[in-house]
């Protein structure tokens, strides 16, 4: 019986601690952070720099999502990778159309038609062009096509005028020299890469350039389920304190984007966190970011109304209209096992963390002992020009004690007996420092 007994209470504790070994490593690997996959276009241009920054803000806050950076040759590359569900996530161009398993999480930017011209040609809108020498800058492979769509909506064939893609290099010498009569780029003002283009075009203090007005709101509203009226505010350009007034024109927005899952009920509630997790963090931390990347200041959130243009990804919908469902609705009783189960395992923890801590060295205490150290320099020397080495010393320490007290988040009440032995050994080095040494004997003979 006694056997019996012995064998089941070693069973016992066997499967305590399986379950306990079980539990730690399924919690070890729940608590790793989720890894998604992000197209940004090319290596190390405004993309790719905003969300390397922002995934080093998600780090820094232990938000439970990391982003692993893809790069690509630009928007329409990162577009691809999506429509492959090579990638979780992609910066995309939404003229561009999407995959039908892809929703939007934010909008990054609107990229608006800037045209601008050397004010001796005397254009004021789009329309004037006609006969005129144009000069597209082409920075992605869907400028083009959003030309020809843009020429579409007033009339115009590209037979109407020259049409030539030139580099951004090219600018101020052909607008000088009249080869062309107007330049085309597709951007945001705030981007430098944009305004250098701007400030290219041949012009004077007393007549900068002229930006061109783009109006076609109302066509777009009725046409166009993509591009839509933006405005390019008065001095958007402000070393040429260009235009002298607001501008109308076109614009399509950029915006980060995420595939659907559809494979299993738990796999899709984590991934919809993940995406609501990158939403919160993109909107509420966009000053953040933007002391990075200026251009994030333009990030925003995507329409939610009914009838919106895009359609918004579940997860980023989740925050923006706080219909999450908890957790807790979903694994209601899951969740009072790991309570119940829990509250055990952590009874243990802090048990074992309570004798590791005993176990383990104070830092604060052996900052005391330091001081406690240099006062006792301080009080045992003989010649004031000692002070010196123990002040060095002194002031090293006063830069470990705060690193300490940063690091712990110490409060006022954990951090007085610092405060108090510091100011005591303190006062032991400047009392060495006035000591007088005693005067020396005078010779015999002087004596005499």
């Amino acid at each position: 019986m006694k056997i019996s007994l012995s064998r089941g209470f070693l069973l016992l504790i066997a499967a305590f601690f399986g379950f306990a070994t079980a539990s730690i490593l399924a919690y070890l690997i729940a608590s790793q952070p989720v890894h998604l996959r992000v197209a940004v276009g090319p290596k190390d241009r405004v993309d790719d720099t905003m969300m390397a920054a922002f995934n080093r803000i998600l780090e820094v806050n232990k938000v439970s999502v990391r982003l692993d950076l893809v790069n690509t040759s630009g928007l329409q590359a990162n577009n691809e990778l999506l429509t492959k569900r090579e990638v979780d996530l992609a910066v995309v161009r939404l003229d561009d159309p999407l995959p039908t398993s892809a929703q939007v999480i934010v909008l990054l930017r609107t990229n608006v038609v800037i045209a601008v011209a050397p004010a001796r040609h005397k254009l004021e809108n789009f329309s004037d062009l006609k006969g005129k020498r144009v000069g597209l800058i082409s920075r992605s492979t869907l400028d083009e096509p959003s030309f020809n769509k843009l020429l579409d909506v007033f009339g115009l064939k590209p037979t109407d005028f020259k049409l030539a893609i030139i580099n951004p290099d090219e600018v101020a010498e052909q607008t000088k020299s009249g080869r062309i009569d107007c330049v085309v780029v597709f951007g945001v003002p705030a981007d430098p890469e944009v305004a250098a283009i701007v400030y290219a075009v041949d012009g004077t203090k007393k007549n900068p350039p002229k930006i061109l007005a783009v109006d076609v709101g109302a066509f777009l509203k009725e046409n166009s389920p993509v591009a839509s009226e933006a405005t390019i505010a008065k001095h958007a350009f402000p070393r040429r304190m260009i235009p002298d007034d607001d501008v109308d024109t076109v614009g399509v927005p950029t915006a980060l984007v995420a595939n659907t899952v559809s494979t299993g009920p738990l796999r899709y509630r984590l991934y919809n966190n993940s995406i609501t997790d990158i939403t919160k963090n993109l909107l509420e931390r966009r000053s953040e970011l933007a002391r990075k990347v200026p251009l994030a200041s333009l990030i925003a959130a995507p329409d939610t109304d009914k009838g919106a243009r895009f359609p918004i990804h579940p997860g980023a919908s989740a925050y923006l209209g706080d219909t999450d469902t908890s957790w807790s609705t979903l694994f209601s009783d899951q969740i009072w096992n790991v309570l119940l189960v829990g509250g055990l395992l952590s009874s243990i923890a802090t048990g074992a963390a309570g004798f590791l801590k005993k176990q383990e060295k104070d830092p604060m205490r052996e900052l005391l002992d330091r001081l406690k150290a240099i006062a006792e320099r301080a009080r045992s020397a003989t010649a004031p020009e000692e002070a010196d080495e123990l002040s060095r010393d002194l002031g090293a320490l006063a830069i470990d004690i705060a690193t300490a007290g940063y690091e712990r988040h110490s409060s006022y009440e954990e951090f007085a007996p610092l405060q108090l032995a510091f100011e005591n050994t303190r006062d032991a080095v400047e009392a060495l420092r006035r000591r007088k040494q005693p005067p020396a004997p005078r010779p015999a003979a002087a004596a005499e």
